[in-house]
């Protein structure tokens, strides 16, 4: 098994993809070597015939604590270095709308930061009740300014400056009531449930759905 491999998990069922973020021991942070597989991942899935759907999910008892901090400390005295590792993940953030087939997060832990923004960009979520979700960046003296783009697709100004100005946690049942997520269910329950929500969204043939994504994204009617 080589790196990548590693640090992303693999696995089909029928026709769902099921991808594992697969760094326990670090809560699965988010570094460049884990984002250059996921996105490779993603191209793969989205280009293989027999697959329908991905899934998004991760080993351990969390699902992403956002970027690897460690990993940014490092880089700190290596200013280009830094900015490339920066702008992997708004590349991260696009990829799940790119692609023609449905990408649902099986959020079984706590997805914070980068890590709940990932949930978000997916085209649906499953979150498990007992699981912490939220954008603590400001708590940290951090700008979130990579989170804001993507919670404005979800929700207005307001509510946005609240979870962002804030960096409060984000209990489930709130994330279900503003629309973040699309199910709260028990952790044990979360990859099957987010694995039904994406079969029962695979209707369309890939170049269909693809579209119907870029309508959502760019707010178009559908007469567009």
């Amino acid at each position: 098994m080589s790196g990548a491999e590693a640090l992303l998990a693999e696995e089909d069922r029928g026709r769902v993809r099921i991808l594992r973020l697969n760094r326990p021991e670090k809560r699965n942070a988010l570094n460049r070597p884990l984002i250059e597989a996921l996105l490779a991942a993603l191209e793969r899935a989205g280009a293989d015939e027999g697959v329908a759907t991905v899934v998004l999910a991760a080993n351990g008892p969390g699902f992403c604590a956002g970027a690897d901090l460690g990993e940014m400390k490092a880089l700190r005295d290596d200013p280009e270095a830094q900015a490339a590792r920066r702008a992997l993940t708004p590349a991260l953030l696009a990829a799940p709308s790119r692609i023609g087939k449905p990408v649902v997060a099986a959020v079984h832990g706590a997805a914070l930061g980068a890590g709940a923004a990932l949930a978000l960009a997916c085209d649906m979520a499953v979150l498990a009740e007992t699981a912490g979700f939220g954008f603590p960046e400001a708590r940290h003296g951090m700008l979130p300014a990579l989170m804001a783009p993507v919670l404005l697709r979800h929700l207005p100004p307001r509510r946005v400056f609240d979870l962002l100005a804030t960096g409060r946690d984000i209990p489930p049942g709130e994330a279900l009531s503003l629309g973040l997520v699309d199910r709260v269910v028990p952790a044990e329950r979360v990859l099957e449930e987010a694995s039904a929500l994406a079969e029962a969204a695979a209707l369309l043939p890939p170049p269909a759905l693809l579209r119907l994504k870029e309508l959502l994204s760019d707010g178009k009617a559908a007469t567009a």
